[in-house]
This record gives C-alpha cells, structure tokens and sequence, in this order.
C-alpha cells in the first residue's frame, strides 16, 4: 500500500515539475511554424545583458545565476511582408526572454547570426516565439539558408547581406564537398 501512495505522489510530483506538452501535440515544420509568427529577421548579435526579474524569466534561483538575459541584435534583414516590426534596416533592436528555462531554452552568443521567430507582448517587449513549443531561433548555417530562402523573401536588408538568396548551385557545391 505504501508502494503505491509513493508510486501516485512520484507521478503527481513529475507532472508537476515536469514539461509537459499538450496530449494531442505535433512537431510542425518551420514553414508551417513561420506562418503562424508575428515576426521573422536576420539578426546578428551585438551584446548580450543579464536580465533583471520580469514575468518572463523568473526563476527562482535567478539572481545567484548568469541563466537569463537580453540580446541587443542588429537587424541585418526583414521579412518582406506581413511583419509586426518595421524599423529601418541596421536598426538594433533587444530580444528579452532568452536564457536556460526548466523547460526550453532561447541562447545565443555574442557576434553570430541568427534567424529570430520573434513576437512583440502587449508592452512592446520583443520575445523569441517558439510557436508551437519548438525552437524560435536558428544559427545562421547552410541548412538555415536553405529553409528560410525557400520559405519567403527578406526584405529591408543592409548592405552586402542576402540570405534569401538560394540556387541549387548549393546543393551541388554541397555534394562536392562530402566526397
């Protein structure tokens, strides 16, 4: 009798602490994902900041820690249509909400580029959007190029940057360089 009262607590505590999705839930794919966000743009990361406490990243143990900060990103291209977001290309804009969560987690690092799914909450504050419980933002990569110049078409960019720019030419570069 024991064993099962420890055995339901352990089950009730797990769903508790634990991540849980929602029962019926499924993976969708970037494109799918990328229709349903307020805002998407290529970003490069200027500086990252420690956050202080907001209704987005409390964590109890938050100020012993380096676990949340803001990004200070240079928006180095738009999406061409549909964005929430209209600031002139260069424009440095902060991402807040990013860090190590219980259960996800929105990094970056200082310097790189990324491709930001991003929403802006009802006090102007910019927050990655992890539609659907997946990622919000990917590194800038080959693969990332790819999905996202095949997706839609950037606009507002500054100069010398073209992601969207994609041709099968990459493919065949690709295959050149596994042999």
């Amino acid at each position: 009798m024991k064993l099962f009262v420890l055995c339901l607590l352990g089950s009730f505590a797990r769903q508790l602490w634990g991540c849980q999705l929602p029962h019926d839930w499924r993976p969708q794919t970037e494109a799918c994902r990328a229709e349903l966000v307020q805002i998407i743009v290529f970003a490069k990361v200027l500086a990252l900041h420690k956050d202080t406490y907001n209704i987005y990243n409390y964590l109890p143990w938050q100020y012993e820690s380096d676990l949340l900060y803001s990004a200070e990103i240079e928006l180095l291209c738009d999406q061409a249509w549909g964005s929430m977001l209209e600031v002139p290309a260069g424009s440095r804009i902060n991402v807040t909400g990013l860090g190590y969560f219980p259960c996800h987690s929105y990094t970056v690092l200082e310097n790189n580029s990324y491709y930001f799914f991003l929403r802006m909450d009802e006090n102007y504050n910019i927050l990655p959007h992890g539609v659907n419980f997946q990622d919000a933002i990917f590194p800038e990569t080959h693969e990332s190029h790819q999905i996202f110049a095949s997706l839609f078409q950037f606009s507002n960019c500054t100069s010398g940057t073209e992601p969207q720019i994609y041709t099968p030419d990459w493919d065949i570069q690709e295959d050149y360089r596994n042999c």
